[in-house]
């Protein structure tokens, strides 16, 4: 029977939460997996962007839509975790078909960057892959037991409001090394919004930033929030330690008062996410038990197409 590929209507809304829950019922800590909060994604989204649906024998078997953010230059397509299903029989054609429409009408208004949101999926990730996508960041989760080791040399404690321009020091080294071979990716341009975040989180009693400090002076930063998916996970955002002493320990010290910090507050894991060319941090975040549970794929687009 033949695929049909057709603007996302209302009138799909329950099916595709259906497809939905049942894309991630193997990942229960994802909150997706609840048929009720995947209706809720799906009532309350506002994409902002073109929306496909695939169609067999006027059946709902897949859907596909795209949230449009403001990049350096031209938009950037967002397919967010909820925005993306499909019956796992000819799951492969089902989004090759979906992808077609949607990259069309992306192209057609100026968008060349493109990033999909999965979970594990091999399957999934493997079509990705085929329609030219490459993983850019992995989310993983550990339990919450303790690393062994330590950095008896250096005090953990939490931020004060006068650490603020060490903290984004820290940062900046951070993005620096992003710059570099593999990642290669520039620093934004604007640092007021990390500014702002770090200042909020600061001050925050429901999130962490605990910093590592030797000599008086902060060599390491973690910032740590309640996961906004996995419902009992907190995952780490920020992570950096300095270079003068990276290999001493003090990542893994700074982990364990993370993951102190979550067991006190009921969370039973954390998370991290982190940039999949980025050799020493995959070797880290996987090296303390970190496993892959989402991955984000992204494709650039040619903009002479156009």
């Amino acid at each position: 029977m033949a695929l049909h590929i057709v603007p996302f209507e209302d009138r799909f809304v329950d099916r595709a939460a259906a497809l939905l829950a049942a894309a991630h019922a193997t990942a229960p800590a994802v909150d997706l997996a609840d048929p009720g909060v995947a209706r809720a994604q799906l009532d309350g989204w506002d994409t902002a962007g073109p929306a496909v649906a695939a169609l067999r024998g006027g059946v709902l078997v897949g859907f596909m839509a795209a949230t449009l953010a403001r990049g350096p230059g031209d938009p950037l397509g967002r397919i967010r975790l909820p925005h993306h299903a499909a019956v796992p029989d000819d799951l492969r054609s089902t989004y090759r078909h979906l992808y077609q429409a949607l990259s069309r009408d992306l192209a057609g208004i100026g968008c060349f960057e493109h990033t999909v949101v999965v979970a594990a999926h091999r399957d999934t990730i493997a079509c990705l892959v085929e329609l030219g996508f490459g993983i850019d960041q992995i989310k993983g989760f550990r339990p919450l037991t303790p690393p062994r080791r330590s950095a008896p040399r250096v005090r953990m404690r939490q931020a004060r409001p006068d650490d603020l321009a060490e903290i984004v020091r820290l940062t900046v080294e951070l993005q620096r090394f992003h710059a570099a071979a593999p990642i290669l990716r520039p620093a934004p341009p604007d640092l007021h919004p990390l500014k702002d975040d770090l200042h909020a989180a600061i001050a925050d009693e429901r999130r962490l930033v605990l910093v590592a400090e030797a000599e008086g002076r902060p060599v390491g930063v973690m910032v740590a929030d309640p996961d906004s998916r996995h419902l009992k996970a907190a995952t780490i955002g920020i992570a950096v330690v300095t270079a003068a002493v990276r290999a001493e320990g003090v990542g893994t010290a700074l982990l364990s008062g993370v993951v102190d910090w979550a067991a006190g507050r009921g969370f039973s894991a954390c998370g991290a996410e982190w940039t999949s060319a980025n050799l020493v941090g995959d070797a880290f975040w996987r090296g303390h038990g970190f496993a892959p549970a989402r991955y984000t794929l992204t494709r650039r687009i040619d903009p002479r197409v156009a």
